[in-house]
């Protein structure tokens, strides 16, 4: 059973001498969550990672909160620390599986498949080390035994290194240097290697350069006003924030890393900024899982998980960006249910990925670059691109 994601046509026109005319159109299912409507919260929790074939867990992260603070229910720290830590590596499965099998259709590099039963069944690895039964339920329960925590740490620091950054991913352009990221990527031992030196090599850096800003911390309260409002459809559909389009993706969350900061000063957030983001997020995942995990060593079973949220939503920064769950429940079924997802920030119709391809100016290859743009932006987003000539 899955909630089908739909998918968005894009439509560029190209004129002599001029920018490309995009129109974004988008068909996918905003709305879809309605089906929990009348349901028990312990029958969403338990439907929602089956419905959602896409960041399944941050899915279920969201819904879990948005339940938990509709019904009041403080979680226990431990809880939230091992869930935080699924969330990041539901991140780099995310990552992974669109290295090893996107960007090698995208470039034209031959595919190997050899890894992609380890990169598959990571998150259930971790599910079931860290918790003795379903994570993101009422009435999860911890796994204490982290031993093996541990060595799925190691193992996905090893993945890492041997298979994406060919030295420990910790180290990985940690000066920030230009020349040092060409320079790697110039071994060519790697899928992602290979498509940095690719981009370099044809001269795409600054394609598809942005304007648009990165969506701010939203505030709870406007957010849920704007949730309440008449046209909340509209808002869910093709959101904007206080007038203003905004993005939300892997970049937004890695403009401070060192590479990062280098590539946004020298060429803006464009195809080369956006490429790397990516590989950045997933190369500091281990070592955050690793700060997890001691502070998970340290919380005691009494203690209470922070929050300050007092609202029924939930904000989680999914692999794609930042997504929003809100919840009603009333005489203990679901009366109301909203789910507000990065694509719609990133796709909207005058939006992220509608400046990005008006920015392309090679002509000979803006269908190439054009795929590689959408794909830095949000992988996993159904779409069709259509180029016609004026």
């Amino acid at each position: 059973m899955s909630i089908t994601e739909g998918h968005i046509n894009i439509e560029m026109c190209l004129g002599t001498g001029s920018k490309p005319i995009v129109s974004i159109t988008s068909n996918r299912p905003t709305q879809a969550c309605k089906i929990f409507i009348g349901k028990t919260p312990e029958q969403v929790l338990s439907v929602v990672p089956l419905l959602f074939n896409v960041c399944g867990v941050a899915q279920s992260r969201a819904s879990l909160s948005a339940i938990q603070q509709c019904l009041n229910i403080t979680p226990k720290a431990r809880h939230e620390i091992a869930r935080d830590m699924l969330l990041l590596v539901e991140n780099s499965k995310e990552h992974l599986l669109k290295i090893e099998l996107s960007w090698p259709k995208l470039f034209g590099f031959p595919i190997t498949s050899k890894t992609l039963p380890y990169i598959s069944q990571l998150t259930s690895l971790f599910e079931k080390t860290l918790f003795d039964n379903h994570a993101f339920q009422l009435d999860s329960s911890l796994n204490t035994h982290y031993l093996h925590v541990e060595t799925l740490i190691d193992e996905l620091d090893d993945y890492l290194e041997a298979t994406v950054f060919q030295q420990p991913p910790n180290s990985w352009c940690q000066d920030g240097n230009i020349e040092t990221l060409l320079s790697w990527a110039e071994k060519q031992s790697t899928t992602a290697m290979s498509s940095i030196a690719f981009i370099f090599k044809n001269d795409w850096l600054s394609q598809g350069v942005s304007s648009c800003l990165q969506l701010p911390k939203l505030n709870e309260q406007s957010l849920l006003t704007r949730l309440n409002d008449d046209d909340a459809h509209h808002f869910i559909q093709s959101p904007q924030w206080e007038g203003s389009c905004y993005e939300t993706t892997v970049l937004s969350r890695q403009l401070s890393q060192p590479i990062i900061k280098s590539l946004n000063n020298e060429f803006g957030t464009c195809l080369i900024t956006r490429w790397t983001a990516r590989l950045a997020e997933l190369a500091i995942i281990p070592q955050q899982l690793r700060s997890l995990l001691q502070q998970l060593k340290k919380a005691r079973p009494s203690d209470t998980a922070d929050s300050a949220a007092t609202t029924e939503l939930a904000q989680v920064e999914a692999a794609r960006g930042l997504l929003v769950h809100r919840v009603t429940i009333e005489n203990g079924l679901i009366n109301q249910y909203q789910i507000l997802a990065p694509t719609e920030w990133n796709f909207h119709p005058e939006g992220l990925i509608k400046q990005c391809l008006e920015n392309i100016n090679n002509s000979k290859q803006v269908e190439n670059i054009a795929h590689l743009v959408v794909n830095s932006i949000d992988p996993c987003v159904g779409y069709k691109l259509s180029i016609q000539h004026a």
